[in-house]
Formats: structure tokens, sequence, C-alpha cells
């Protein structure tokens, strides 16, 4: 796949790949813990994820894309990415309503975006060192046992 610096989209359009990247980032936006899901390049996951899939997963994926779009035209008659942060807040909010129970083509569409993005996010560089601070194995000296009083033989 590349480099996030030189990965070519497989599936997704320009278009199609900033709206995810923007949905991303809103799902996990970066703080001063760590960097998002936009600096982490999920975007990218997911587009070799989808590529990768069989075509009812890809249409599922078309599918909620347009549902966001058309969410955005009917509440604010713009693109999603032409909104305001808080209206782009309102329809996440709206996607993510029913997410127990999901009932919408929008609102099924949130899941697997939702669990697309922490997938990507918890597997790249910055999910795993920045976010979870993970240091690597380590080597240890010694095993020591359990050193409960009631525990020692």
């Amino acid at each position: 796949a590349g480099s996030p610096s030189t990965y070519k989209l497989q599936f997704f359009s320009p278009e199609q790949d900033k709206l995810i990247d923007r949905i991303a980032e809103l799902i996990i936006p970066t703080d001063d813990h760590s960097p998002g899901a936009g600096e982490a390049k999920v975007s990218q996951f997911i587009d070799l994820m989808v590529a990768s899939s069989n075509s009812g997963v890809q249409q599922q994926w078309r599918s909620g894309l347009k549902a966001i779009e058309a969410e955005a035209q009917v509440r604010f008659q713009k693109p999603f990415l032409e909104c305001a942060a808080g209206q782009q807040d309102q329809i996440l909010a709206k996607m993510a309503a029913n997410e127990a129970q999901p009932s919408t083509e929008l609102e099924r569409f949130f899941g697997r975006l939702k669990s697309m993005t922490i997938d990507g996010y918890y597997t790249s560089p910055i999910g795993i060192h920045q976010d979870l601070q993970y240091q690597g194995n380590t080597a240890l000296a010694e095993f020591p046992g359990c050193n409960h009083p009631e525990h020692q033989a």
C-alpha cells in the first residue's frame, strides 16, 4: 500500500477521502494527549480495507457516504465539508443517536465508520505509541513469583 506520504487511493475519490478523514477526526480528535485520526491517516487505512473488501461492503460505504451528504443537504443545504464545525457535530450526533439499535442507513453507517476509525487509529504508529504510549516488549531479568504472605510456600 505504500507509506502514508506516498499512498494512492484505491477505492474512494479524493472528495470521499476528505469526507472520511473529517468524520474520522470528529470521532477521534486531536487533543492535548495525542494527534487524532486525521494525522494518523485513518482515511487511508479505511480506503485500503474497503478496496480489498467484497462488493457488498463497498456498496455499504458508497451508500453511507451518500447518506451523510443527503443529511447535510437536508439540514444545511450544503455539502458536509462546507458545513461549519457545529453543523458537522450535529450531523455526527444524529448518526450516533441510535448506536445501540441503528435503524436508518445513516445510523448503520456510523457503526461501520466508527469501528473502522478505531481499528485504523489503534493500528497506526500515532495510536499505538502516542495515544496508548506502548513502549514495546521489554526484557525482564527475573520473573518474580507472587509475594503475598498467604501465597508463600
